[in-house]
């Protein structure tokens, strides 16, 4: 594979890894820049001040979530748990993402906050534990800064850009958002026989079974 010409080679699991990021936060991407006009526009009674309460609830929720998750992953032994609460994640953002289609009050927006929020704790915890474990050796600062580049800036650039041609068709967006976040969960799939293949003494730790 080569990458801005030059010669690279990730493990499979990174690969996918990368690619799922990168297809999430294309969604996310897609309506995170007028998400506040959205909220004001079609929430019943809703101000700016709900659009900040809604982002602050997602924000603390996550928080509180995803620190003491996190940890409790780390005493595990090997990544069948960590496999199991990402899974869990992306489909709580799938749900995030759908859920903004059919809400009407604020307190259905609140709850929804609470939802994505949680849902990226869980989605998080677990992905960056096991893409820690699987980053080459040799390679953990290009393939991290793949991670940074790709998964959380390019990806976000490239929706934003997309969500601000269709911004007059908000409830398509989120349609589109969810659908990329199905698209992203279903490559967790190849995952699977990533983390639990057979290992031998060269193979990366997370991938023994429990």
């Amino acid at each position: 594979m080569k990458i801005f010409n030059i010669q690279v080679t990730l493990n499979r699991a990174i690969q996918i890894l990368l690619a799922f990021l990168f297809i999430v936060n294309v969604g996310e991407g897609l309506f995170s820049p007028f998400l506040a006009v959205f909220i004001v526009g079609f929430i019943s009674g809703a101000t700016l001040k709900t659009a900040g309460f809604a982002v602050a609830i997602y924000a603390i929720a996550k928080s509180v979530v995803q620190i003491p998750l996190a940890r409790r992953l780390d005493k595990q032994v090997g990544e069948r748990d960590d496999f199991y609460v990402m899974i869990t994640g992306a489909m709580l953002s799938i749900l995030y993402a759908f859920g903004f289609i059919f809400i009407k009050l604020q307190w259905h927006l609140y709850l929804l906050s609470i939802i994505g929020g949680i849902g990226g704790a869980f989605l998080m915890a677990a992905y960056y534990g096991i893409f820690a474990r699987h980053v080459d050796k040799g390679a953990e600062g290009f393939e991290w800064s793949l991670f940074s580049v790709g998964g959380l800036t390019l990806s976000v650039a490239i929706g934003g850009a997309i969500g601000g041609i269709l911004a007059d068709i908000f409830r398509f967006i989120f349609l589109m958002a969810g659908i990329l976040n199905i698209i992203a969960t279903a490559l967790l799939l190849f995952l699977y026989s990533q983390l639990f293949k057979p290992t031998t003494p060269e193979t990366h730790r997370g991938g023994s079974e429990k």
